[in-house]
């Protein structure tokens, strides 16, 4: 099958920024897979996801140089601080995770299903008519991530979903990303804890300096 994303020799530089935050970059993404990306602070994790995902050069303004060929339809991204992804105009829970397939010009119904399907996967159906504005951060940051499914995202990128979750939840949201690539979805996720990721993971990919120094096999990469 052919990848769903494909990088060669991918490069990305942010506005006002000499070096590179990704050199030369040579990845593919395929439907099912769940990969756990990895490396220290300013390996270039998060824009990996940016730049594969495709909204890299759109919300920094930097400069996407190389090769990216893409069969991304409907990408879904979950950024590490869940509060900057609220739309700021939803009074209820449901309204916010609704908000996202219903601006895309959804039918009303699709809609309606795509929100109730994905408030069930990421555990939030008892929240549905709560103020966003009144959850906690590990309930906020369910329900961003309910708000990417109901997109029915053919990519979904992630970056350090579970930071605001207990062990449990967090468990729960790796489990639920497996489902969501079983069922067709490629999956990135960003995250520092690659072992409890790994779980879920089908492929783990380690940065370095924006460079990618191991991609294997979680046990792999751990090692």
């Amino acid at each position: 099958m052919k990848p769903i994303v494909r990088l060669r020799g991918a490069s990305f530089t942010y506005p006002g920024v000499h070096v590179p935050a990704l050199h030369g970059l040579d990845f593919e993404v395929r439907h099912g897979e769940v990969i756990a990306v990895t490396g220290p602070i300013g390996a270039g994790t998060t824009t990996l996801l940016l730049v594969a995902a495709g909204f890299a050069p759109r919300l920094t303004g930097g400069t996407l140089a190389g090769e990216r060929e893409s069969l991304v339809a409907r990408p879904g991204i979950v950024f590490a601080t869940p509060w900057t992804q609220l739309t700021g105009l939803c009074h209820s829970v449901f309204a916010e995770v609704a908000f996202g397939p219903a601006s895309h010009g959804v039918p009303r119904e699709r809609v309606l299903a795509a929100a109730q399907r994905a408030m069930r996967q990421a555990q939030v159906e008892h929240l549905a008519e709560r103020e966003p504005s009144t959850l906690s951060g590990g309930e906020l940051q369910r329900v961003i991530v309910a708000s990417a499914l109901a997109l029915e995202p053919d990519l979904l990128a992630l970056d350090d979903p579970a930071a605001e979750l207990d062990p449990a939840a967090a468990d729960a949201l790796y489990a639920l990303l497996r489902e969501v690539a079983e069922a067709g979805a490629a999956v990135l996720v960003a995250t520092p804890d690659v072992e409890r990721a790994a779980k879920a993971a089908t492929r783990a990919l380690l940065l370095e300096r924006g460079r990618v120094v191991r991609d294997g096999t979680p046990t792999e990469v751990l090692a």
